[in-house]
Parts: structure tokens; C-alpha cells; sequence
């Protein structure tokens, strides 16, 4: 009775998180590695879970490993000591164990804060233990080692031993605790202790809810059993190879897909997944993707992921994915260019050969094993059926394919596409290396006819009208029609890459909704029969995008088509008019297709896509019903001090100082897929709109004003999904200029400055006071300075008109002087002529003798030096200096020769001087030219102008 309310309660718990899950046998599921150089710990994850946020935890060697969807970071526990277990509460606290320790990590500034809890332990008691599973009963934390329990309730810790018996791993179902004491067996624990099962059931590593009434229980040896509500066990499906499987590759640890799927981690040999009936549904292991065989711990994430810990790395299993993958990693196929599913046989045409498996809807991956076709080595083109006759275009010629045989139907190479014209019909034409071959059905195809024209490689083939078809050659698209009656082909258009389209390089006929259509490099054309020529398809080309440039159309039905473009694929769809186009979901097969020779086959409602090195097989009824979880906004940090040693976070509750204004905001989506998730953000404050979708799981912004801004991030998912909205609000303070320190010492400095320059003012005001009166004292002395020198001016001007006056009195005087004496020269002369002309009384003249006396007295009154003081004097008092100027400038000059000059000055005539000097005229000429001589006097110079210039 305990037991079935204990599964009835696990059973009504899952059905809440149930996926309804579908587990394809087709294929593998894609495996994503994370090594050690990735997380940068250690090999060893013994412990995986996923918290409430989405984020995965694992134990490793080195610490707590933790990965965001797009960071990894390690948390060792107290002393750099390694983990054994973690297990995440769901108020978000991630609890750890180790050796000798165990505690609890808080999330805090961005980063993660241990917290031990072993000083709650008596000392010595946990010593050399080792916590290797936690569990959560009620408001209680279990730690387990082989030796003891530690009760964590409250604040305190209690110790529980197994009466002497030691544990081996302890599970959990509802709230009760299900453990092995060696060597008694499995135990249920509660309140009242440890109550053993009736069943002797031995090293139990897997305890997982079944059903209602039953546990499903895994053994180390033994394999699996159903433990019933009365603690009855029975072996599960004891003949299943699965049992035999998991005995030989002992398993070590299990967790429940969905109500009817299972998974089961082994040491030796990967994980099995199996269904409630035992089958298997898949095999996951080293030679299909995963890093190691030895399975360690395994969760199931909220998206149905399923994550191991491995003995050397991490690996996530796409278990919930529309995508399943057959790899040839031993590299025996090659690169696959043609896929058909034929009478329950899957056929490969890859560059090395035709290879086949057998094929059926319920298989699993060690069902599918390929194996050569013996003679069909080298590079298989094209596989199609015709007629119910599978058939194999061949670098070598065109084969008939007979299950594990074929059969050589033409030698002609190169057999790129083969078209029927009519359905059924019972004739094929091909289009080869070297032109265009007819095939006839005779009970099974066989070589027709091999026509002389085209004469060069026919790339592609498309069914027009009737028996017309569209031929594509290297550079022209040919119209042609064939008759079967006596084998021709009649050329009816073509139509030239460079003539009749916009410079075209490649062509491709195709059908879209019963219209065919033509897609080229430069978008899609259709073909106008009444105007004989190509038009481009604008309607659809404007709604395909990039696709309208798309190499190759497959058609799944009138509404399902799939478009490829320089090895991208898109799904297109048309519902209601309406074209839906899905390109986001096929972005993780870009780089795994060989591009211009991609391929898409459609079988068993899977879409089968040709890969480099397999194929891959698509549910296009998958749905994921696993809610995106909006992104972890992980913290801000200031770009210019990050270093690579460390990530420290700015805190986000406290305002940013200016200074710290070039931020980084770090987020990441915790959604895991093959293809990474795309994100979008905007800064309200700064930018208001949504950014363009980008991978990078940080966005930068610098030189932010100061402010209050919120930072909002939504992830987007493959499929186009949208997360919910994670957002974080921060504030950046005001520059150190702006806040209210700097404005009281703006207020201080003001009132400084304002003392300063009022002081100043006063003291320019007095300065400027005294400036003016100094000018004005400047200015009253420069006019009394003027008017002085005015007062002076007109004094010398007085006094110069006054020199001027007795200048020209003097000059009179002089000249009255000059002109007496030569008129007392002139009288005495005349005297003496009138002398010499005296006669006696009888009428002689007077004798010499008597009139010497007379004449003596006459000549001592001409040579008298008197008048010459007296004219020197007067010329001196006129002409200052002018008798020492000459005789200093020329020594050699004579008193008569200045008499000369003096009376040259004054612009007497010769026959004055000669008067003065009392000589003839011609004396005076003759001392004129003496002088001349003296004052070396050039011919052209005036001797008069001379003297008036001295």
C-alpha cells in the first residue's frame, strides 16, 4: 500500500512535466560535446542537474561546474576541494558534496557564494566521508555517503547511521527515501528509520516510476526489475536484449523520459533508451557521438534535452528534436549525393558507391547498417524509381538496381537525372555527360536510343506538354520534343544564359503548385508561351528573399516545398494564400552539405537530407512544447577595466559611477539546441527599439549619459519562438561636475570668486581712480606743456622776429657801414684827383712836394683800420662766428682775404671792394681767384653762394 500511494504521487508529479516525447529510431540523436578545454575542469561529472532557471550544474573534480547556454564557469567547495553530487533546491540554492564536505551556493553580484555547512557537524564525524547523492524530503536536505546520513532541517544537522551496515546509493520517491544497506538490501528510510523489502534486490543503481503500481528498478548484474506496491519485484522483459544488453555493459544510472520512455547510462557502453515494452529505441555511444562510454550521471532538461556526465566531459542528447543523424565516422560511405527508400531498403549514392541498410519505420540505429553494392564503386548521381524499378545514374553508366545487386543498363557516363514524361510510362530519358539517352521498359529497362543532338553535357531535365521537356545544357535552356516512334528529338526554342535572361549562371526547371517555374541566380522566371519569353516571378520571388536565388526546388505536395540555396534549406509552405517560410530551423545544416550537389528525399513522413559524411532525417511534425526560457541577465560590467583573468560584475542595486559609464551586458539564454539561440535587446533611455537578432551573448554600450535606464533581452529559438522578457534597471550617477559636492564647491568657489573679483573691482575702481587723476594731471601738465611750449614759441618766435629785426638793423647798419666807407674811399679819391689837379695862382699845377703831405694824410684816411674794427664788429654781431669758421675750416686764408669773403657775403660788387680794399677791380678779381684756389672751389660753384652757405 506504501508503495503504490509513493508511485501514484511520483506518477501525478511527472504527469505536470511530462514532454509526450517521441523518440525516433531513425538515426541518432544529435550529441553536443563539451570537453574539458570548454569548461576547463576536470574529466570526471558525477553529478548533473538543472535549476528552476534553466541553468545546468554539474560535480566534477574540480569544483561545480556551471553552464548558462553560453558561459561555463567552475566554484570549487571550502579549500578548492572537488565535487561528488549537487542537486538544485527549488528556492534556487545549489547544494554540494564532497570529500569531507558539503554546503550550499547562493547566487550573488552575478557570481555564486559557498556556503558550508559541515560546522554544523560534531568534529571528526564526516571525516574521510564522501557525499555521493542528495536528496529533498519535505523542507529537508539528505547528504549520503556510504557511511552515514546528514539531515539537514533548519539550521541544524542530525546524523543517521545504517545500524552498522554501510550504504551503497540512496533514491528518492516521494517522500520517501529508498537505499541499500550492504548486505541486507534495499530499505525504505522515513521517520520510524530503515524498513526492509521483502525482496532481496542487490546493487540497485537505477530506481525510476513505472507506472501506478510499480517501480522499475536497475541492477548492477542482474538487470532490471518491477517493484510492486507490495514490495514484490519481478524481472522486466528478462528476455529483452535490452536486459542482456545493460547486464554486459552495466548499468550505472537511469531518469525517466516521459511516461513510456527511458534512459539508461552503463559504464561500459553509452546509454540505451527504451519504451515501456523493452524495445530499444535508441543507442547513444562513442562510435555515434558521444565522448565516452562510461556514463557517470544523466538529467533530463526542461526542453527534454538529455545531459551526461561522463568519465572524461559533458555531452547533451538533442533527444527531443525533430532532427536524427546517421554519421559514417569510420568515413566507409563518403559523401552522399542521392537518397531513395525502396521495398523496405534505405540506398545511398555517395562519391565512393551505391550502398544500402534495411529500413523500417520501427528500427533502431544498430538496424541500420550499410553495406557496399559489389561493381558499383565510383560516383553515383541520381536514384530514381520508375515503374516500380529502382534506378542508378553512375559516373560509369546507368545500373538497375535489384536489391543487393545491379545491373548495367547503359555505358554511357554520367547519368545526372532521369524523367519520365508521362507517369508510367514505359520509357525514361536521361541527361548524361555527353547528351541525352532514351530507356524502354522490356520487361526491365534497357538502352533505346542515344541521340547525336545535344552533343555536350545535359546538366538537368523537366517535363513540359505532351512529349516536350525543358533540357538545360552549360550555357542555354533548350525546349525540346521527343518522339518515340522512330527516336528523335526536334529542338523547338532556346533560349541563351546571356541573351534572354539578365546574365544568368545557372537554371533550374522546377514545379510550385502546378506552375512551372524556373529558379536561377537572379531569381525566380516563368516562361510567357504567348510572348515567347521569361519574365521574372515577382510575387514570389519579393516573399522568398534570399530564397528567390534559390539552386534547387523539391516539391513534398502542392503546399510543401523545400527551397535550397548555397546549402541552406528552407520549408515553404502555402496555407490559406499565404507563404510561410521556415529557414531558422535547417540553419544547423549549412555547413554539413556538399554545396550545388545538395539533395532532400521524403520518406516515411521524414525529410531524409543528404550530408557530407551520412544523412540526417527530419519529423516535420515535431513540435516542441518546452517553453523558451527567457534569458539570465548574468550582470554589467565597465568594458574598460574587464580583464581575462577574472569577470567582475558592477553592482546593478547600487548607482554606477559616471566613470564606469562604458558598459558590457552579459546575458545568456539557458536553451539549448544544435543551433544557438539569437537574441534581442534594447535600452530604454538610450535606444527604444528592438536590435536585429544576433548570436553574441553580450551587447556594449558606451559613453552612457548619466541617468536611469532599463535593459531589456528576450531570447529567440530556432523554430522563431520568442522568450519572455528579462530586464534590468541601472543607474548611472551624475558625473562628479553635476552632483551636489561639486555644487557646494561650485557655490564656495562662486562666493571666492566673487569676494576675489569684488575686491578686485574695488581695488581696479581705485586704481582707475588714480589713473585718472594721474591722467588728468598728465593732461593738464601736457597742456600747460604745450602752452609753455606754445608761450615759448611765440617768445622765440618774438624773440626770432626781434634777432630778425636787429638782423636786418644790423644788416643795414653793416651795409650803411660798408657803404660809408666806400663812400668816405670814394670822396677821398675824388679828393685826391681833384688835388693832383690844383694850380697855383699863376696856374701851374701844384708840385708833388707840396701836395704830399695832403695826399699822406689822405691815404692814412683810406688805410685806417678804424673802419674796419668798426665793420668787423658789426659783420661779427650779424654774422656770429663766421671769420672763426673760415679760419678753423681753412687756416691758410689771410686777414684780407677774410675782408674779402666778408664783404662777398654781403653780395657787394667788386668795384666796392676795391673801394673797401683800396685796390683797382682788377686786384679784386685777381683775390677772388685766389680765393677760389684756397677753397678749392669747382668752376661751376659761385663763390658768393659759397660764402652765404658758411
Amino acid at each position: 500500500m506504501m508503495i503504490r500511494t509513493i508511485s501514484l504521487l511520483i506518477c501525478l508529479l511527472l504527469s505536470v512535466c511530462c514532454y509526450g516525447q517521441y523518440i525516433s529510431s531513425i538515426g541518432s540523436p544529435y550529441v553536443q560535446n563539451y570537453t574539458k578545454s570548454q569548461y576547463k575542469a576536470g574529466n570526471q561529472n558525477w553529478s548533473v542537474d538543472q535549476g528552476p532557471d534553466g541553468v545546468i550544474y554539474a560535480a566534477n573534480g574540480d569544483g561545480i561546474i556551471v553552464f548558462d547556454g553560453a558561459y561555463w564557469e567552475t566554484y570549487p567547495l571550502k579549500n578548492n576541494m572537488g565535487a561528488r553530487s549537487v542537486s538544485v533546491a527549488k528556492d534556487g540554492k545549489i547544494y554540494a558534496g564532497g570529500k569531507q564536505e558539503f554546503g550550499y551556493f547562493k547566487k550573488e553580484k552575478g557570481k555564486l557564494r559557498y556556503y558550508s555547512l559541515t560546522h554544523l557537524v560534531e568534529p571528526g564525524i564526516i571525516q574521510n566521508d564522501e557525499i555521493w547523492k542528495i536528496l529533498f524530503v519535505g523542507d529537508s536536505v539528505i547528504f549520503q555517503s556510504f557511511s552515514k546520513f546528514y539531515l539537514l532541517h533548519g539550521n541544524k544537522i542530525t546524523t543517521h547511521y545504517g545500524d552498522g551496515e554501510p550504504f551503497l546509493f540512496a533514491h528518492q520517491a516521494g517522500e520517501y527515501v529508498w537505499v541499500e544497506k550492504i548486505p541486507s538490501g534495499l530499505n525504505t528510510w522515513g521517520d520510524s528509520g530503515f524498513t526492509p523489502l521483502k525482496t532481496r534486490l542487490h546493487n540497485v543503481l537505477v530506481f525510476l516510476p513505472f507506472d501506478i503500481h510499480h517501480i522499475l528498478v536497475g541492477t548492477a548484474k542482474d538487470g532490471l526489475f518491477l517493484l510492486s506496491e507490495n514490495g514484490e519485484a519481478s524481472p522486466w522483459y528478462p528476455e529483452s536484449p535490452l536486459n542482456q544488453f545493460l547486464k554486459e555493459a552495466q548499468i550505472n544510472n537511469g531518469v525517466k523520459i516521459d511516461d513510456n520512455t527511458f534512459a539508461f547510462g552503463t559504464i561500459k557502453n553509452g546509454i540505451f533508451i527504451a519504451n515501456k515494452s523493452g524495445k530499444i529505441l535508441q543507442h547513444v555511444h562513442k562510435r555515434n557521438g558521444l565522448q565516452n562510454n562510461t556514463v557517470l550521471s544523466m538529467v533530463l532538461d526542461k526542453q527534454g534535452n538529455l545531459w551526461a556526465g561522463l568519465d572524461n566531459g559533458i555531452d547533451r542528447i538533442e533527444i527531443n528534436s525533430p532532427f536524427y543523424y546517421y554519421n559514417d565516422i569510420f568515413g566507409a560511405l563518403g559523401t552522399v549525393y542521392a537518397i531513395k527508400v525502396f521495398q523496405d531498403r534505405i540506398y545511398l549514392g555517395t562519391n565512393q558507391g551505391l550502398f544500402y541498410s534495411r529500413w523500417t519505420a520501427d528500427s533502431y540505429l544498430q538496424q541500420l547498417q550499410f553495406q557496399f553494392i559489389p561493381n558499383s564503386q565510383g560516383q553515383v548521381w541520381s536514384l530514381e524509381i520508375f515503374n516500380n524499378q529502382l534506378i542508378c545514374g553512375h559516373n560509369d553508366g546507368t545500373f538497375l538496381v535489384r536489391g543487393n545487386q545491379i545491373e548495367r543498363i547503359s555505358r554511357w557516363t554520367g547519368g545526372w537525372q532521369n524523367i519520365q514524361l508521362r507517369p508510367n510510362a514505359p520509357f525514361f530519358i536521361q541527361g548524361n555527360y555527353t547528351g541525352i539517352a532514351l530507356f524502354e521498359d522490356r520487361q526491365g529497362w534497357q538502352l533505346h536510343h542515344k541521340f547525336q543532338e545535344p552533343k555536350e553535357a545535359v546538366l538537368k531535365l523537366y517535363p513540359w506538354e505532351n512529349m516536350t521537356f525543358w533540357a538545360v545544357l552549360n550555357n542555354s535552356i533548350q525546349l525540346l520534343e521527343l518522339s518515340t516512334t522512330q527516336p528523335t528529338i526536334k529542338t523547338l526554342k532556346t533560349f541563351s544564359f546571356t541573351a534572354d535572361f539578365p546574365n544568368i549562371r545557372r537554371i533550374t526547371p522546377a514545379d510550385i503548385r502546378g506552375n512551372t517555374v524556373f529558379a536561377t541566380d537572379k531569381g525566380i522566371f516563368t516562361y510567357d508561351k504567348v510572348l515567347d519569353k521569361f519574365a521574372t516571378y515577382d510575387d514570389i520571388n519579393q516573399s522568398l528573399g534570399s530564397f528567390a536565388n534559390s539552386t534547387k526546388i523539391k516539391e513534398r505536395d502542392d503546399t510543401t516545398y523545400i527551397f535550397i540555396n548555397d546549402g541552406r534549406f528552407a520549408l515553404v509552405e502555402w496555407k490559406d494564400n499565404a507563404i510561410r517560410i521556415d529557414s531558422s530551423t535547417f540553419n544547423g545544416l549549412e555547413n554539413m552539405v556538399m554545396k550545388d550537389y545538395e539533395n532532400v528525399e521524403f520518406a516515411a513522413n521524414r525529410f531524409l537530407f543528404a550530408l557530407d559524411n551520412g544523412f540526417v532525417a527530419y519529423n516535420p511534425y515535431f513540435k516542441h512544447n518546452a517553453a523558451i526560457e527567457k534569458p539570465i541577465i548574468k550582470g554589467l560590467q565597465d568594458i574598460s577595466m574587464m580583464s581575462s583573468d577574472s569577470v567582475s560584475y558592477l553592482e546593478i542595486n547600487k548607482s554606477i559611477p559616471y566613470k564606469n559609464n562604458n558598459i558590457r551586458v552579459i546575458f545568456s539564454s539557458p536553451w539549448y539546441s544544435s543551433i544557438a539561440s539569437k537574441y534581442q535587446y534594447q535600452l530604454e533611455g538610450y535606444q527604444n527599439k528592438w536590435s536585429t537578432p544576433s548570436e553574441i551573448p553580450y551587447i556594449d554600450f558606451t559613453n552612457l549619459s548619466w541617468g536611469t535606464y532599463t535593459f531589456k533581452v528576450r531570447a529567440i529559438a530556432t523554430d522563431g519562438r520568442i522568450s519572455n522578457v528579462s530586464q534590468v534597471t541601472f543607474a548611472i550617477k551624475a558625473p562628479f561636475y553635476l552632483q551636489w559636492p561639486a555644487f557646494l564647491l561650485y557655490f564656495i568657489t562662486l562666493g571666492i570668486a566673487f569676494m576675489i573679483i569684488r575686491r578686485r573691482i574695488i581695488e581696479k575702481i581705485k586704481l582707475d581712480k588714480l589713473q585718472l587723476r594721474q591722467k588728468l594731471r598728465r593732461r593738464q601738465e601736457e597742456l600747460l606743456r604745450r602752452e609753455t611750449e606754445q608761450n615759448e614759441k611765440k617768445l622765440m618766435q618774438l624773440k626770432n622776429e626781434q634777432l630778425e629785426l636787429e638782423l636786418d638793423q644790423k644788416s643795414r647798419e653793416l651795409a650803411n657801414v660798408a657803404a660809408n666807407i666806400v663812400y668816405k674811399n670814394e670822396l677821398l679819391h675824388n679828393l685826391q684827383d681833384e688835388l693832383f689837379k690844383l694850380k697855383d695862382k699863376n696856374g701851374n699845377k701844384l708840385s708833388v712836394d707840396q701836395l704830399q703831405k695832403v695826399n699822406k694824410l689822405m691815404d692814412n684816411a683810406r688805410s685806417d683800420e678804424r673802419d674796419w674794427d668798426i665793420f668787423e664788429k658789426s659783420f661779427n654781431e650779424s654774422h656770429e662766428n663766421f671769420f672763426k669758421k673760415l679760419k678753423a675750416d681753412y687756416p691758410s686764408l689771410s686777414p684780407n682775404d677774410l675782408k674779402l669773403c666778408a664783404y662777398l657775403r654781403l653780395n657787394m660788387s667788386s668795384k666796392d671792394i676795391a673801394s673797401l680794399l683800396n685796390i683797382t677791380t682788377r686786384g679784386v678779381e685777381v683775390r677772388r681767384y685766389r680765393l677760389r684756389k684756397k677753397f678749392e672751389l669747382p668752376t661751376h660753384k659761385n663763390l658768393t653762394e659759397f660764402l652765404l652757405e658758411h
